[in-house]
């Protein structure tokens, strides 16, 4: 895979330092976009999250043109035309807070028709840092792993008290089949998926709970790469697909 880096272009693997607090402690950032073939959807809103994190723990980012870099990145790749996964990587390379950015992309496979059978994690979580896209990001890496073993395709985290937040990769939406809410925290990632989707579609903030959650009649899926897709069964409970109001919140989140 050939990535950008410090200006140029590299082929392989990122050299860092072994004693960078990236490598020894996963410290950093990251976000995840989609490239549709023709635009690199909702950059500036990923821009604005990655700063607002970067300036709450005081890391120093080297300044780049990030749409240009990408650009290079996705040529470079053979991927401009079709659909791509762009990462930014902010690791922290010294004690300081200094940020080398990192931009990749691979190939992304879009599945319009996937609909998502979740189930609960196994501990609930309550850090401030999980506003933050971290990429220290291994509670999340492992929930998804043991939740897809167990033959489910993501894990839904939650608060003490069984209070539902998101997804390890995507936020979610309820419906009753007229209103929509989102599980409303303040430990919760602020979504661009989710942002894009109320420019179009209302939705209101909510506590929902384990035991409420089987009251809706509709759950969904957010993230930047799937745009929205319905989720048929959370832990059992089932939902019924609602495919309309997916493929518009999709024709926004995805371009």
């Amino acid at each position: 895979m050939i990535y950008y880096r410090q200006g140029e272009l590299h082929d392989g693997g990122v050299r860092q330092s072994i004693t960078s607090p990236a490598f020894r402690f996963g410290v950093g950032l990251f976000e995840t976009l989609l490239y549709n073939g023709t635009a690199i959807c909702h950059l500036q809103a990923h821009l604005t999250r990655a700063r607002q994190s970067l300036d709450y723990f005081g890391f120093q980012a080297d300044e780049l043109d990030y749409e240009n870099a990408i650009r290079e990145v996705l040529a470079a790749n053979d991927l401009l035309g079709g659909h791509a996964r762009v990462n930014i990587f902010f690791p922290v390379e010294d004690d300081d807070g200094t940020v080398a950015p990192v931009v990749t992309a691979a190939l992304h496979t879009p599945q319009p028709t996937k609909t998502y059978r979740l189930t609960i994690a196994s501990s609930p979580v309550q850090h401030p840092y999980f506003v933050h896209k971290s990429m220290n990001y291994m509670f999340h890496w492992m929930e998804r792993r043991t939740a897809t073993l167990q033959g489910y395709d993501d894990a839904v985290l939650t608060q003490p008290g069984g209070i539902l937040l998101e997804t390890t990769s995507a936020a979610l939406i309820f419906s009753d089949g007229t209103n929509f809410c989102a599980p409303n925290s303040h430990d919760r990632l602020e979504s661009t998926a989710l942002a894009a989707a109320k420019e179009l579609l209302s939705v209101h903030g909510c506590t929902v709970r384990m035991h409420t959650a089987t009251t809706f009649r509709h759950a969904y899926v957010l993230n930047s790469l799937i745009g929205m897709r319905p989720v048929s069964n959370i832990n059992g409970t089932r939902y019924e697909p609602d495919e309309d109001t997916c493929r518009r919140m999709t024709a926004v989140i995805c371009g």
